[in-house]
């Protein structure tokens, strides 16, 4: 998963249309953290997530 470091990237939740955005800022073996782009202030800075339990990462150009 290192290859994902300094990607920005599309978490996608369980239904297609929800999700995040943001970049991977660390890579603990399968686990990605995710500093969200979230204008919203009452938002959060950033996410782990599993890769394994993850169902879709996409790389975004």
């Amino acid at each position: 998963m290192e290859w994902l470091d300094g990607k920005r990237v599309f978490i996608r939740r369980d239904r297609e249309e929800e999700g995040f955005d943001g970049v991977v800022t660390q890579v603990k073996g399968k686990w990605i953290y995710v500093a969200v782009s979230d204008p919203d202030p009452v938002g959060f800075d950033g996410i782990w997530v599993n890769t394994e339990l993850q169902r879709e990462i996409a790389v975004l150009k």
